[in-house]
């Protein structure tokens, strides 16, 4: 009686641990977020479309795409019909190959692997197997970016993925999938950034010194300083506690330019600088290749929209090789900014963009080492190339942002990076290319 007794309610116990782990899996290794649908094939980004959602249904994590809903509620949207998905994660390609992949739903489903169209299936369809697939070669084994769309239009609910990578067709196991972008190549600095480059290499410079507070629109200012040790700083400055500089106003041109006049030689010059407004022209230059031993530094913050920023920073190699350091904020929507680094020495970028549609083209060139460290906002466009004999390294920052980057890192010596990317928002990801010769 007693043994009958403990074989139930070790029945009971197993089944129960069983239903646990049915109804609350251990893993959950992808995003999603559900929308309310507007019409039998909406458009989302994914197939170039430009739906505005409504607000978010819901929102959490599944372990894997491999649903047969019926006539039930889609996840936890609370509705069975008219509702968008959006899965997104990372899926581990265990060996490189060409990987089939195939999907049975009801009704829409598109998906991209690596910014990739894999598989387009955008419309109202009963469940088969399959109703559309699709093929990616992969370079190498790793873990790759996947962005999925689903839609339910009416009548029963279905979304699975599956694929054929030993084969034989199967589903997307939960353990190939990860919520998190995996350890890439290591970068460098920080230590608070190497303590923002020894505070600018602990500025004092002795030579010419101009403080500025400017407020109006429609200013042309254009400033030289020749020689050494060169200063552009605020009016509110002290020897101990130095500002920045400030151009309040609209539709403004300002151009710095610190360095040679003929056959003097220079170094050491420091620009820091705020510019406020819409429309403004900036233009700085520190040094140049000729009896130039850089050491050059400029701050920047730019706030506002339709701005034009350009800094040039280098340095005759025959001379001398103190190297260049460069901060630069930007705040605002559809600013355009230029910022090389060239020639010798080691160069330190750190540029932090916030708004949208902004343009940030990076050059860092010449020997000596290369870092830089970017974080972009949403729907930015970042290039950035590292070339040059000196080792390369670049900390890159996108995460819960659509944007376009184009790193390209070119030498004979180390080429690392750091990519955080991981889209949380209706807009998708953007394009991400890394090549590294």
């Amino acid at each position: 009686m007693f043994e009958r007794f403990l074989y139930r309610l070790v029945y009971i116990l197993f089944g129960f641990v069983l239903w646990m782990s049915l109804t609350n899996p251990a893993k959950s290794d992808l995003y999603y977020k559900t929308y309310q649908g507007t019409g039998s094939y909406p458009s989302f980004p994914g197939n170039g479309g430009s739906l505005t959602y409504p607000t978010v249904l819901s929102s959490g994590t599944v372990s894997s795409i491999n649903y047969l809903w019926g006539s039930g509620y889609v996840l936890d949207s609370g509705r069975n019909e008219r509702v968008l998905v959006n899965f997104y994660g990372y899926i581990d390609i265990p060996t490189a190959g060409t990987y089939s992949f195939y999907n049975a739903s009801d009704d829409g489903f598109y998906m991209k692997i690596d910014g990739s169209v894999v598989i387009s299936d955008w419309q109202e369809q009963g469940t088969s197997y399959y109703n559309g697939s699709g093929s990616k070669y992969f370079a190498s084994a790793g873990k790759y970016y996947i962005d999925v769309w689903y839609y339910e239009n009416g009548g029963g609910a279905t979304a699975r993925l599956y694929w054929n990578q030993t084969g034989s067709i199967a589903l997307v196991p939960a353990s190939s999938y990860s919520l998190t972008a995996p350890p890439t190549y290591s970068s460098a600095p920080t230590s608070a950034q190497l303590q923002s480059r020894t505070d600018s290499r602990n500025i004092s410079p002795n030579g010419n010194q101009i403080y500025i507070t400017q407020s109006g629109n429609n200013l042309d200012l254009d400033i030289t300083q020749y020689d050494n040790d060169q200063l552009v700083a605020g009016t509110g400055s002290t020897s101990s506690n130095l500002t920045d500089a400030t151009i309040t106003g609209d539709d403004n041109t300002v151009a710095i330019t610190q360095g040679n006049s003929a056959g003097s030689f220079s170094d050491n010059n420091v620009t820091l600088l705020g510019v406020n407004g819409d429309n403004n022209n900036v233009n700085i230059r520190q040094g140049d290749n000729v009896d130039d031993a850089g050491g050059h530094r400029t701050k920047l913050n730019v706030t506002g929209n339709y701005n034009t920023v350009g800094i040039l920073q280098e340095n005759d190699g025959g001379i001398g090789s103190n190297g260049h350091f460069m901060d630069v904020d930007i705040n605002g929507n559809s600013n355009t900014a230029y910022a090389d680094q060239k020639d010798d020495g080691d160069k330190m970028l750190f540029l932090d963009v916030n708004g949208s549609s902004n343009s940030v083209d990076i050059l860092q060139q010449g020997t000596g080492e290369h870092f830089l460290d970017v974080t972009v906002g949403s729907n930015q466009t970042v290039d950035i190339n590292q070339d040059g004999s000196g080792s390369h390294s670049a900390t890159i920052d996108m995460s819960g942002y659509s944007a376009t980057l184009d790193l390209d890192q070119t030498g004979s010596t180390d080429q690392t990076y750091s990519l955080n990317q991981i889209c949380t928002n209706a807009n998708g990801c953007g394009t991400t290319t890394i090549n590294q010769n």
